[in-house]
């Protein structure tokens, strides 16, 4: 049903969305439509792609100058990992050529600015997760190890952890504790809090690229790490329950139950499946106005 509501949102051209909105309203869909068998129609997406959306050194496009924030490579990741499921290799590796200008070796990690690159630099975990993802897609195993070592050093200096975790770091500051109370959510989560939104996803991505490094490589640490992590999703309140921000939860959580098939993993992705399908629209999507 979801997957019939974006092909209506599919232009004759193969591009997908509202054009003025660009990268932010194509990136994910390559991999919904592969997940959805509609291959024709993802085949039209990448050559839309390859013609209008992907600048000659690997970028990808149009986008707006509020577009070009700290989470600039979070469309780019997506991108990369549906053209390379799909076997577009040109988008993927050019795509990740690119992706690759971001990434600070010493610390294995991936800086959330477009033009920054200073030991001051913020390195946020969602970002520097997909980035992870996206290496591991395109066969760049020592660079996703990277991201797994920038993973440990975040989880290892947590100062209240399970019970909060802190998602941006620098090589400079270590875990960034101090920031503006309007940007809390981007900072920090607490596994406490009844109300408002909160970014889940962080756990999500931790959890699920940790799980996915350990089938990539049989190094237990890895897979040790994702158990950790997913320990703030064990202690924290019904409320995580209750967001779509979730979803990434659930994903890491079943990705957990294939591994060591503990019924926990198992009943916390079930549980937030059901709470999305729950949600979802008659006519197959889901909006975030309708959420409490």
């Amino acid at each position: 049903k979801g997957g019939r509501f974006l092909l209506s949102n599919q232009h004759s051209g193969g591009g997908v969305g509202n054009p003025e909105r660009g990268v932010k309203d194509y990136s994910k869909i390559l991999t919904a439509f592969h997940v959805c068998g509609y291959t024709t129609e993802l085949n039209h997406l990448c050559q839309w792609i390859r013609k209008f959306g992907m600048t000659s050194d690997g970028d990808f496009g149009p986008r707006s100058q509020k577009q070009r924030k700290f989470d600039y490579i979070y469309p780019n990741a997506w991108i990369i990992m549906g053209a390379h499921q799909f076997g577009a290799f040109d988008i993927s590796q050019k795509g990740m050529e690119f992706l690759m200008r971001f990434q600070d070796p010493e610390s294995g990690g991936f800086y959330s600015s477009l033009t920054e690159r200073g030991a001051d630099t913020e390195q946020d975990l969602i970002y520097v997760g997909f980035a992870g993802l996206a290496a591991l897609y395109t066969g760049r195993i020592e660079v996703a190890r990277g991201v797994g070592r920038w993973m440990k050093t975040l989880l290892h200096e947590q100062p209240g952890f399970p019970h909060e975790l802190y998602t941006v770091f620098s090589r400079n500051k270590g875990i960034v504790t101090r920031f503006e109370p309007k940007e809390a959510n981007r900072y920090v989560l607490s596994a406490n809090v009844n109300t408002g939104d909160q970014f889940f996803y962080q756990v999500g991505i931790a959890g699920g690229f940790l799980s996915l490094l350990f089938l990539a490589t049989g190094d237990k640490e890895y897979l040790d790490l994702a158990i950790h992590y997913m320990q703030f999703a064990e202690v924290a309140n019904d409320h995580l329950f209750t967001l779509y921000r979730a979803g990434k939860v659930g994903w890491a959580a079943s990705i957990l139950f294939g591994i060591t098939e503990e019924a926990k993993y198992k009943n916390m992705a079930i549980r937030i499946g059901n709470f999305l399908i729950s949600r979802q629209h008659p006519d197959g999507y889901w909006s975030q106005k309708s959420e409490k």
